[in-house]
């Protein structure tokens, strides 16, 4: 199964759904990270349950939501397999005078 943490209802939602799927023998892969914010976040999920299999990312150089908004979102192993942050929270650093000089809009953000 492939979940979008920031559209199956956050990380309390995946986690049911996780164990669901643990229950009946099917892995979990992450989908549709697209911002800093969301690979933390997607990291830390596949770190914390037991059906763990891949984790998909936009592989995408020139994205500033994830290389100008906030700090790296992960560590990299030399095996290849990505590892949650330490620190509070998700362990990520927001740059907020960033993120005031270009501001959200109200609307949708997929279409």
């Amino acid at each position: 199964m492939q979940l979008d943490l920031f559209r199956c209802g956050g990380i309390t939602e995946a986690l049911r759904i996780a164990s669901l799927a643990s229950a009946a023998g099917l892995p979990i892969c992450t989908h549709g990270c697209h911002t800093g914010l969301n690979f933390a976040a997607s990291v830390h999920f596949l770190a914390s349950i037991e059906n763990a299999r891949y984790f998909e990312a936009d592989g995408s150089t020139d994205n500033p939501l994830r290389t100008e908004a906030c700090s790296a979102s992960y560590t990299l192993a030399a095996d290849g397999t990505v590892l949650p942050l330490d620190g509070h929270g998700l362990g990520v650093e927001v740059d907020e005078p960033y993120l005031r000089a270009d501001p959200l809009t109200d609307g949708a953000a997929w279409h």
